[in-house]
């Protein structure tokens, strides 16, 4: 009987183990798109209200720069909230997009009653939106110093980093064909004397949203598709000072 509770302990444990973990499987090969006629891409789902949004604006953005690229496939997404052929036909069938995100066979089941061959479907995680200060003193490079203090300058750094899970299914088979996580990290510089700070007009929050929503679906893009579009870099710096900087430690590098 011991000897049975010992077995037990162990299988029971991996049980555990297995229901905490996600259950998602990488798989990073791009889809093969050539092959399929017509391509159905969800709205991206999120947990907050300006996820939800971040989603919607990423999965349209998404699909638009898929159309253009590959002409040769049908695509199909929501336009706007009049022209929505995805929503419309999830809600006839009595799903929503979280069922059609978290199983493979209800993607599928919208798929098929799209007459399509692959669904695009994805979940966006809330962005992560930084600050950072930096109170070092710099002095700015080729021009003459005036008065004490009139050449120091400070720095700041915002930033917003967005991730996107992005799954392709197999519509005749229900067949995962793509499951992966993309990221995006954008960086905005600024550089002002140190007097001046009150005067700065640092990017909103609505403002880094936007650039999220357009350079994400450049990274998805070109994951989803790497032999005919740009590789788009992970980390972006999308404002940088035109002034050079230098303080103790050398020249000041805006990365």
């Amino acid at each position: 009987m011991r000897f049975f509770s010992f077995l037990i302990i162990p299988i029971l444990l991996i049980s555990i183990v297995g229901c905490f973990g996600s259950g998602e499987i990488k798989i990073d090969k791009p889809p093969a798109f050539v092959k399929a006629k017509r391509i159905v891409v969800t709205k991206f789902i999120g947990e907050g209200m300006e996820t939800q949004e971040l989603g919607k604006r990423v999965s349209k953005n998404l699909a638009e720069r898929l159309d253009l690229v590959l002409k040769d496939n049908d695509w199909v997404y929501d336009v706007s909230e009049k022209v929505q052929p995805i929503a419309d036909k999830v809600a006839e069938l009595g799903l929503t997009l979280n069922d059609v995100y978290a199983d493979p066979a209800l993607a599928a089941k919208v798929g098929q009653a799209l007459e399509a061959d692959i669904i695009i479907t994805g979940m966006v995680e809330e962005p992560k939106i930084r600050r950072i200060d930096n109170n070092e003193h710099y002095m700015r490079q080729g021009r003459q110093t005036g008065i004490s203090g009139t050449s120091t300058y400070i720095t700041t750094r915002q930033s917003v980093s967005g991730k996107v899970r992005v799954k392709a299914i197999d519509v005749a088979t229900g067949e995962m064909l793509y499951n992966n996580q993309i990221v995006s990290y954008l960086k905005y510089w600024y550089a002002y004397q140190t007097q001046s700070s009150n005067q700065v007009i640092f990017k909103e929050e609505k403002d880094m949203l936007a650039d999220l929503g357009l350079h994400l679906p450049l990274r998805i893009s070109y994951k989803l598709f790497p032999t005919g579009l740009k590789q788009e870099p992970e980390e972006k710096i999308l404002l940088t000072p035109e002034i050079v900087l230098k303080g103790t430690g050398g020249v000041f590098k805006y990365d």
